[in-house]
């Protein structure tokens, strides 16, 4: 009974992986006679994928790639002509195809009567691949235009990276100018950001740049990347690139580098770089004020409003200037305040305070008004105004700015 049971055992698995071998002649068949049926057909596939005969058979992996890419070609001249495609099925086949060729290849080995190993699927495999190239490109557009940013990314890390498989290159795939290359990497880049992948988004703007990619937004995106992934050191990497081409239209790079020393405490090194910006480009306002940002985290609150002061003389449109000159007058006067007006009779004090004080808040508020105007986005100057016109008992500039 034991040895009719282990024959009815295996007479079922024989069965069953010859069952799985037809089924994939089968689907191969269906497919061949209609290409539009690959996304249906390709489920057919399922047990044939988990039987661990046909499973570990090249022919059942060639069929379903071949069929995703007979797919993608029927579709993608439907799409051409105009007609109604589905552009999310269109991109992703010729993903699955690639995918299910990267599983066939290595099983891919027949041996002869002579012990001899060759392939039978992979010349077919390699050359779809090759054939199909510039479509991996044209396969992230339809993905694109339906949203699906992941996969149009994995489209384009294919278009990328394939002319480096050495079967292909031998096969004759040549890869792209790096300027093309360069675009669509950093076409990765907006991908991945737009899917919330920073990592993968800084590499690929760092990769664009890399291969001449050289446009402006190129180093902002890669610059929001590493400040969504709380990266300093990559901010300030990227912004020193940045500032050699586009300094003079944009100091903030200059700001990104000198926050990053700052962060390190390299006082410095961030003094030397800032005088060296300075004496490069003297008067542009915003390395003033990058200056008076460095005094104060330096501890030297007259030299940062000397630099304040200095940004907003060479441009009194400088909203973060004006902030931080009106804010410092303002701890100018509570200091005054607090050290210099005690144990004085309210009459005394009500002189110190007109004297002394109050010249200073009506001051830090006339600045704090102009960065204001500038910027309405500046919540802090906004705060700062409403304790200042409380500490003058301006009633009517207080509700104006409570109401703001």
């Amino acid at each position: 009974m034991k040895k009719i049971t282990i024959l009815s055992l295996c007479l079922l698995t024989l069965g069953s992986a010859a069952a799985q071998k037809q089924l994939v002649k089968e689907v191969e068949r269906e497919m061949k006679g209609n290409a539009a049926s690959y996304p249906e057909s390709v489920k057919k596939l399922a047990p044939a994928f988990t039987n661990q005969e046909s499973a570990s058979d090249a022919y059942t992996y060639f069929v379903a790639g071949k069929g995703a890419f007979d797919y993608y070609d029927q579709q993608s001249v439907f799409a051409q002509m105009g007609k109604e495609v589905k552009k999310d099925l269109i991109g992703k086949s010729i993903l699955e195809g690639y995918d299910f060729y990267q599983k066939a290849l290595p099983l891919d080995t027949v041996v002869d009567a002579k012990g001899k190993v060759k392939t039978k699927y992979s010349k077919d495999i390699i050359k779809g691949i090759k054939e199909h190239y510039n479509d991996f490109n044209n396969a992230a557009l339809f993905l694109w235009e339906v949203e699906d940013y992941p996969n149009a990314v994995k489209a384009w890390e294919l278009y990328t990276t394939l002319p480096q498989n050495p079967a292909l290159v031998k096969a004759g795939l040549k890869a792209p100018a790096d300027t093309l290359l360069a675009e669509i990497m950093y076409n990765m880049g907006i991908g991945n950001s737009l899917a919330q992948n920073n990592e993968a988004a800084l590499k690929d703007f760092r990769n664009a740049i890399a291969h001449g990619y050289t446009k402006k937004n190129a180093y902002d995106y890669a610059i929001s990347a590493a400040s969504q992934l709380q990266n300093p050191q990559a901010m300030a990497e990227i912004a020193e690139e940045a500032y050699a081409l586009y300094g003079k239209e944009d100091s903030r790079y200059i700001g990104y580098m000198i926050n990053n020393l700052i962060d390190k405490k390299e006082y410095a090194k961030a003094d030397a770089l800032i005088d060296k910006y300075i004496a490069e480009d003297p008067n542009n306002a915003q390395l003033y004020f990058v200056k008076g940002v460095l005094c104060d985290s330096e501890g030297n609150p007259e030299a940062s409003m000397e630099a304040y002061k200095k940004a907003i003389s060479l441009d009194e449109k400088n909203a973060n200037a004006l902030m931080q000159y009106g804010y410092k007058l303002y701890q100018r006067a509570c200091d005054i305040d607090q050290n210099e007006g005690g144990n004085l009779s309210n009459a005394q004090y009500n002189e110190f305070r007109a004297n002394k004080v109050d010249p200073l808040l009506k001051e830090a508020a006339g600045y704090l008004e102009k960065a204001y105007e500038i910027d309405d986005t500046m919540s802090d100057a906004r705060q700062v105004l409403r304790s200042i016109y409380y500490n003058l008992n301006d009633e009517e500039n207080l509700k104006r700015v409570e109401s703001m």
